[in-house]
């Protein structure tokens, strides 16, 4: 699915007109809070609209977004996001619904942050050459917004390239987007890392996995326990530096 067919799917005819008159090149987040202008985030600049929205729209274009169907999406509302086919990451804030002592999911929508993914082919073939002698475990860390993702996904079609089998865990759907990550790369999508590393290392025989934001110490232990077992982990984390990622 491309931005197109998002604005098209989704938005409301006002919002979607408004949108279609400005330059979608370089677009990277579509910000919606609840009675505000929508803005347009580029790179290094944005775009205020004059439309906005109000808590009632938000809470129907969520529901759209879910397909109709919140219990199918619950596990993703309750962790703040929904992945829209196409790899597009849509960001939830509201209000907390919590049973004992868990978040069960979120109501009350104020603001969606709707991310545009994008694909640079090429990116990825300096970091590959630091592999032609054999690959390093690797983690990719900047703060949010500075390409971790694009620049991992194209690595991937790069060790695929290079005759790396690669096992992608893609717990949100954004690393495989694009449907094109290389002949030798295999695809678990919507699995927790822990589950999704398990799998891949007993069913698949991957030399290298990719995964993409590492978070807790679970995500932890399952790619220190694949690197044990001898397989290359690459991965994505945020952060300014390597002692404040926590690994």
């Amino acid at each position: 699915m491309k931005i197109r067919q998002v604005l098209e799917r989704y938005l409301s005819c006002e919002l979607r007109e408004e949108i279609s008159e400005k330059n979608s090149e370089g677009l990277n987040e579509i910000r919606i809070r609840a009675d505000e202008p929508v803005i347009l985030k580029y790179a290094e600049r944005e775009i205020i609209l004059k439309t906005a929205l109000s808590r009632e729209s938000l809470k129907g274009l969520v529901s759209k977004m879910s397909e109709y169907s919140p219990y199918a999406f619950r596990e993703q509302i309750k962790r703040g996001f929904i992945t829209l086919k196409g790899g597009f990451r849509v960001g939830i804030c509201g209000r907390a619904v919590i049973e004992r002592g868990e978040v069960k999911t979120i109501t009350d929508f104020t603001s969606l942050n709707i991310r545009i993914p994008s694909d640079v082919k090429g990116c990825g073939r300096e970091l590959g050459e630091i592999y032609r002698g054999g690959f390093k475990n690797t983690i990719i860390i900047s703060p949010p917004g500075c390409g971790k993702t694009t620049l991992l996904r194209d690595t991937v079609r790069e060790l695929s390239r290079q005759g790396f089998t690669v096992g992608v865990c893609d717990e949100r759907g954004e690393l495989n987007c694009f449907d094109n990550l290389g002949i030798r790369t295999d695809v678990l999508e919507g699995f927790s890392k822990k589950e999704g590393i398990e799998l891949l290392v007993r069913g698949l025989a991957p030399d290298i996995i990719a995964v993409d934001e590492l978070g807790g110490e679970a995500d932890k232990e399952a790619v220190l326990k694949a690197s044990y077992m001898g397989v290359g982990i690459i991965a994505t984390l945020h952060g300014e530096g390597f002692e404040q990622g926590g690994f």
